[in-house]
């Protein structure tokens, strides 16, 4: 998996190389960046995405950069 950061104030103009498969979060600190991991396969980022959703909410959590369908990851 690919993993990379980007500090909020140019994560507009960040482009995706595989966004069906990318995932974001917010990293740590007082500035922190977000940070972006590409999955092999769009199964299994939905299925992390899934299994988060399951425990209380935490500001690490993984989000898709293009959005879940109702189905997806169960």
């Amino acid at each position: 998996m690919k993993t990379y950061t980007c500090p909020l104030g140019r994560i507009r103009e960040l482009e995706h190389e595989h966004p069906e498969r990318t995932a974001m979060r917010v990293g740590h600190g007082l500035f922190p960046d977000y940070v972006f991991q590409v999955w092999s396969n769009r199964q299994s980022m939905a299925k992390t995405i899934r299994m988060q959703e399951k425990r209380a909410h935490h500001h690490t959590d993984w989000k898709a950069v293009v959005a879940l369908s109702e189905g997806e990851g169960y």
